[in-house]
């Protein structure tokens, strides 16, 4: 097992292709909206997702740089291409 877990990995390239809110990211992901916001809390508290939008109660996840560059370092993509 890695230092980041699978799902966590699969949420921030999930939002590396575009900034999305828990319910369609579970959707996507075929994950629980428990589980899922359980770990959206943890990538927020780590510095590695942010909320750029709010639409009524959903909030809005996108990759914080500091996501962009453990992404990077997690799946070999170029840092720019993120």
């Amino acid at each position: 097992m890695g230092l980041v877990p699978k799902t966590k990995v699969d949420i921030l390239e999930a939002l590396a292709e575009e900034s999305a809110h828990g319910y369609l990211l579970a959707e996507r992901l075929d994950l629980s909206h428990g589980y899922i916001y359980t770990h959206l809390k943890e990538l927020r508290d780590e510095g590695m997702i942010e909320v750029v939008e709010e639409d009524g109660d959903r909030k809005i996840y996108g990759l914080t740089q500091n996501g962009v560059y453990l992404l990077s370092a997690l799946t070999d993509r170029d840092p720019d291409s993120v």
